[in-house]
């Protein structure tokens, strides 16, 4: 399990008046990725980034997809508190992901 992967954005089950729900939200502090170095790549180092909260990054993005598919599966009903800023979806973030 990957406890910090994708932490801009918080993802769970909650019961609402005891029925149960999914719950997906936006972290509203910043937070700070590690990214491992590349091991088919001696030069590599591993990385520290700061992440600005309530901003999907490409990876939270991600995760609030898996979020949605794995509580639909579940027939649950999803709450979405929706306060983010924005999306971070430069060509920096995009190759990051892609590479």
């Amino acid at each position: 399990m990957i406890l910090a992967w994708a932490a801009s954005v918080i993802v769970g089950r909650a019961r609402l008046g005891g029925i149960p729900c999914g719950v997906i939200t936006a972290e509203t502090r910043s937070v700070i990725s590690r990214v491992p170095a590349d091991p088919a790549n001696p030069q590599s180092e591993a990385q520290t980034v700061n992440q600005a909260g309530q901003v999907w990054y490409p990876d939270s993005a991600y995760k609030t997809a898996q979020a949605i598919s794995d509580i639909a599966k579940e027939g649950l009903p999803l709450f979405i508190f929706a306060n983010w800023r924005g999306f971070s979806g430069g060509m920096k973030d995009m190759y990051d992901q892609a590479s």
